[in-house]
This record gives structure tokens, C-alpha cells and sequence, in this order.
């Protein structure tokens, strides 16, 4: 019979499957800023800490997490007041920025405990990985651009 299916094989079919996710995610996101241009969206322009060049929170905000890409920047931010969360991404060189309330929050699936945050524009979605990076899916589904956190 071929193929081997104990369970040290599914083990590492799923740690491949695990890898092969992390490096979709890793792959994703280095034009996020000029493609989100380019669709039409709207974008403001928008204050980076100094220290980490990811977006800040506004005042009556906590910030949750930042990721910092080669080409982006993006910012959980939480209202005080009523909990909601925002996401706030920059594009790095051009200073484009997009702020959108996030629509879904999600716990990974690579055993961190870690969580990743879904908003959505104009057909774009767009996603911020704790510790992993960043991601923007088209209207059609593809892939935009995926990377990784530095």
C-alpha cells in the first residue's frame, strides 16, 4: 500500500499545511497601498509614531496591536467607549493611509493564541495577522498582496 499514514504523516501533513498557510499569509501584501490607490478607495492621511512608523490611535482609542511591513503599516486601534475596533494602514513610502472599522476578529489557526482582524472596503478585504503581517484579497478573491511582518 502506498503513502504512510500513521500519525507522525498526518502530524507533519498538518505542519505543512500550517507553513504553506503562514507563507500564503507572508505573500501578500506589499502593494497593498498602491492597488488600494488605484481601486478608487478612500483614503486620509494619517499620523505614524514616530518610533515604529505604524499608524497611531486617535484620542478616546487603545491601541491592540501594529504590524510593520517593507511597504506597510497597520494599526488595531479600540474605542473606549463601546469596544469597537479599527484598523488603521499606511502605505510606508507614499503615506496613503486607509481607516476602516474592523468586521471580524479571528483567533490564528497556527496554535500562537494569537488573533488576526478583517475589514472590508469597496470589495477589498484586508487583514492584519498578529505577528505574522499583512493581506489585502480583491473583489474577485486573488490574492493582492501578502507580507510579512519585520
Amino acid at each position: 500500500m502506498s503513502g504512510d499514514f500513521s500519525p507522525c504523516s498526518r502530524r507533519r501533513s498538518a505542519l505543512s499545511v500550517v507553513a504553506m498557510t503562514a507563507t500564503l499569509i507572508r505573500s501578500m501584501a506589499t502593494l497593498a497601498a498602491t492597488v488600494a490607490a488605484g481601486a478608487g478607495l478612500l483614503f486620509a492621511s494619517a499620523h505614524a509614531d514616530a518610533d515604529t512608523g505604524a499608524p497611531s490611535c486617535g484620542p478616546g482609542q487603545f491601541h491592540v496591536t501594529s504590524v510593520i511591513t517593507a511597504n506597510s503599516a497597520a494599526t488595531i486601534c479600540q474605542w473606549k467607549g463601546d469596544g469597537r475596533f479599527e484598523y488603521r494602514g499606511v502605505g510606508r513610502q507614499t503615506g496613503n493611509a486607509i481607516t476602516l472599522p474592523v468586521a471580524e476578529v479571528h483567533q490564528q489557526e497556527n496554535g500562537s493564541g494569537n488573533y488576526y482582524y478583517v475589514a472590508y472596503n469597496n470589495g477589498y478585504t484586508y487583514r492584519l495577522f498578529v505577528d505574522l503581517g499583512l493581506s489585502i484579497v480583491g473583489p474577485d478573491g486573488r490574492l493582492v498582496s501578502s507580507e510579512p511582518a519585520i
